[in-house]
């Protein structure tokens, strides 16, 4: 494990309450590294009718994403080139570390056909078609 990391959780959970305009069921914020940039993407599911939403949470989410994989890297550890944190309305959360497709310095490599992939099946979700 690496030390001092649950102060990101809590980061980026709080971010993510501010941000959400209605009561939910679950939410869950993306991060994808690669060499250069970053992706953040969030969405949650409305708790009055389980339509997906997609949502930007506040800037303290995005930097406590960059800040556990700095910790990753300091600690030795492998750095993740994907990040998921899904939180649930009654506090509980879960946090997945994508490995996947990385390079040798943990950022994940760009595949354009992958990343349209991607993004369709997102506006699907939040399109409801």
């Amino acid at each position: 494990m690496v030390d001092g990391i649950e102060q990101y959780y809590h980061q980026i959970a709080e971010s993510m309450l501010a941000a959400i305009p209605d009561e939910f069921t679950t939410a869950r914020f993306d991060a994808i590294f690669h060499a250069g940039s970053s992706t953040y993407e969030a969405e949650y599911l409305r708790k009055s009718d389980g339509v997906a939403r997609g949502f930007q949470p506040a800037d303290e989410g995005d930097r406590a994403f960059r800040q556990l994989r700095k910790k990753f890297k300091e600690a030795g550890m492998p750095v993740w080139g994907q990040a998921t944190f899904e939180l649930h309305s009654d506090g509980k959360f879960n946090m997945k570390w994508g490995y996947e497709n990385c390079d040798e310095n943990g950022n994940t490599r760009f595949n354009e056909d992958e990343e349209v992939k991607r993004r369709v099946e997102r506006h699907k979700r939040l399109s409801g078609s």
